[in-house]
């Protein structure tokens, strides 16, 4: 199902789905356009587990107060998601000691000018300006970092069979460490937070069509509609957010 939100600066839609194998959909989205907060996260540890921790990760960041200074507003986020990690790594220790409960996380926080990212795992932001397409983050992945040191390259990390393996989530280790990366932002900018499912089943020609569309609506709906188009073997979710 396919939602919107519109706020003065910024208008976003936003839609999730399990694909074509899986039953159940672990994947949450939040977006807030008002209060510029937009949230990708891809649970990990089967239905159950997993849908819990990604819930909460969305959840944990429904409560960021908007202020004039984009900085505190990432120190808030972090501090929340920082929560949610000792919360979950606690409870696997106390109940699950050999079950995954974790999540990716993917969140733009956006200011009239600015706007910053911060993520844990292997969701993504992309950015189109102007006809170019730019990732803007970087796979918390242990392809990535094989990427890194040159011994894959993108191309052949895509299809290698421990893709899906992250070295960065919410919940799987006592310590968390976040990335973040801030960049201005222009009439016009179309943004697009994803879990792995959706990206790995488009080109970038694709993305860039997509994205292309000028309402968010109609950006998701193309995104979706060539994602399930393919083998979609994993969860797919897709928040696209434009500057007005």
């Amino acid at each position: 199902m396919l939602r919107c939100s519109t706020g003065k600066r910024w208008s976003s839609a936003a839609a999730t789905s399990a694909g074509n194998v899986r039953r159940a959909n672990e994947d949450t989205y939040l977006i807030d356009a008002r209060n510029g907060v937009w949230v990708v996260a891809d649970g990990m540890g089967g239905h159950q587990f997993g849908c819990v921790a990604s819930r909460m990760v969305a959840e944990s960041l429904l409560s960021i107060p908007y202020e004039s200074d984009l900085d505190r507003r990432l120190e808030y986020a972090a501090n929340a998601l920082q929560w949610v990690n000792f919360h979950l790594s606690c409870e696997r220790t106390l109940t699950e000691p050999e079950q995954i409960i974790g999540s990716t996380v993917m969140a733009l926080i956006a200011h009239p000018d600015r706007a910053a990212c911060l993520w844990a795992g292997d969701s993504r932001c992309y950015l189109l300006r102007r006809g170019v397409l730019y990732q803007i983050s970087e796979d918390h992945s242990l392809v990535q970092q094989w990427v890194n040191a040159r011994r894959l390259t993108p191309e052949a990390a895509m299809l290698h069979p421990k893709s899906n393996i992250v070295t960065r989530a919410i919940g799987v280790c006592r310590e968390l460490v976040l990335e973040s990366a801030e960049l201005e932002m222009y009439p016009g900018d179309m943004l697009l937070l994803c879990t792995d499912g959706l990206y790995r089943e488009l080109s970038s020609d694709i993305i860039i069509r997509s994205l292309s569309e000028s309402e968010p609506e109609k950006a998701v709906r193309r995104l979706m509609q060539h994602a399930l188009a393919g083998e979609a073997k994993d969860n797919i979710t897709a928040v696209v957010v434009r500057n007005n």
